[in-house]
């Protein structure tokens, strides 16, 4: 049982992962046992996009790790999107990995094919080869520009300045493009080449986010594509299919309090989210008056911890009402601070919980004449659950549970029943 990661060359992808479940703070939330049946036994049967299929031993590929995020997702696979997730992590972390045989796709892998004319110097700066997903080329547009942009975009290299293909590096006219050669030309939308100077600053990661999340695949909010000087995090919000998926998983917070918290502190784990998508689950899933009570304890479960830890924010510094600009790229502390603002309001959803206590509808739930008592049962433990505070397990909840599954069992049963427990094991009015 113990030695089941032994088994496991560490120098494979998810022997990596396995060996740095601790180091990354998700030993408390990943199973080993269910992620070793994920990645060995249940990925490699799914249909990935492109033919691709998953490797048992693991993997960084983007592509693969994309396609497989994308399929859990849209199957709605949701207890295995934080397995997919964990490779992500460790993806993101090359100093985790770098003794992985596949630790050269982290950063960068070959350059595009359909671009011959690329010297070396091209081939250390570009990025991940072209996908579907979010713009990982934040550094080097030019390179994944043709398998990007749409169709008009392409015959755009072919059509350079000087009237030779072989010259398109020498063509562009005095200013500071040495660095990046003239292949910024074709992210014009004109069909007509433009000087180098006006495409060489990039544009924010929000801006280049904005304008390129329209994919349908984009569901992941933080998402982390390679860039020049090492893996970035770009925003992709959420769609309305996303959205509806999510509020249809949460369902009713005054209904269902225990649900609703255990859902969203699967979200928190499964997404990487900013203060925006926070704000918008709340929005969508919570009424004003819900979001209220729970936005002003989670902000006194923050003064709480300020008392203990001083270093921690308080009241609305760490809940804020409105967005607080925090930067979510590695090394920054808007991380940190995310994650502060979810345990308190996981700790305010509980504080703010009042569940209704409603007895009645323990005793609307009847046992049928051919109900098996033993699902009779399941059904009284979950309505106990529901809609009482009482603990099935403690010794009030189990007198509780039992007294209702006496006396609204079926009737021969019930008599039965009765006749023990007032007679004790000397009558059994069913006995021959």
């Amino acid at each position: 049982m113990g030695t089941s990661q032994s088994k496991f060359d560490s120098k494979t992808p998810l022997g990596c992962l396995l060996a740095n479940l601790r180091t990354l703070e998700l030993d408390q939330d990943l199973r080993r046992r269910r992620l070793i049946h994920y990645c060995t036994v249940a990925w490699p049967q799914y249909r990935l996009n492109n033919q691709a299929q998953w490797p048992p031993e693991g993997t960084f590929d983007y592509q693969i790790l994309t396609d497989l995020d994308n399929l859990c997702r849209r199957q709605g696979k949701w207890s295995e999107v934080p397995y997919v997730q964990a490779f992500w992590t460790l993806r993101s972390r090359p100093e985790l990995c770098s003794s992985c045989s596949t630790f050269q796709v982290l950063l960068a892998r070959s350059p595009p094919p359909t671009l011959p004319h690329s010297t070396s110097r091209d081939s250390n700066l570009a990025p991940p080869s072209p996908l579907v997903e979010p713009p990982e080329d934040l550094s080097r547009p030019p390179v994944r520009a043709p398998h990007l942009s749409p169709p008009p975009y392409q015959p755009a290299p072919q059509q350079p300045v000087s009237p030779t293909p072989s010259s398109i590096s020498e063509t562009p006219g005095p200013g500071p493009a040495s660095s990046i050669p003239s292949l910024t030309v074709p992210l014009l939308p004109a069909p007509e080449p433009q000087p180098p100077s006006s495409p060489l600053p990039s544009p924010p990661i929000s801006a280049r986010t904005r304008s390129k999340n329209s994919s349908p695949d984009l569901v992941c909010p933080l998402r982390e594509v390679a860039g020049a000087e090492g893996v970035v995090r770009v925003h992709a919000p959420f769609s309305l299919q996303d959205l509806s998926q999510i509020e249809k998983r949460l369902g009713s917070f005054s209904a269902n309090p225990d649900n609703y918290i255990k859902e969203f502190q699967y979200l928190a784990q499964a997404y990487d989210l900013t203060w925006h998508d926070l704000h918008v689950i709340q929005t969508t899933t919570l009424t004003t008056e819900e979001r209220e009570r729970i936005q002003a304890a989670a902000r006194g479960h923050a003064d709480q911890v300020h008392l203990t830890d001083p270093t921690m924010a308080v009241g609305v510094q760490a809940v804020p009402a409105v967005e607080p600009g925090w930067d979510y790229q590695d090394g920054q502390d808007g991380r940190r601070r995310r994650d502060h603002m979810v345990r308190c309001l996981i700790a305010g959803m509980r504080a703010a919980s009042n569940k209704a206590v409603n007895y009645d509808k323990i005793r609307e739930i009847i046992q049928a004449p051919d109900e098996n008592p033993a699902i009779f049962l399941n059904r009284l433990t979950e309505a106990l659950i529901q809609y009482t505070r009482l603990d099935p397990a403690c010794p009030a909840g189990a007198t509780v549970l039992a007294t209702h599954f006496i006396s609204q069992s079926a009737p021969d049963i019930r008599c039965y029943l009765l006749g023990c427990y007032l007679l004790g094991a000397f009558y059994c009015p069913y006995q021959s």
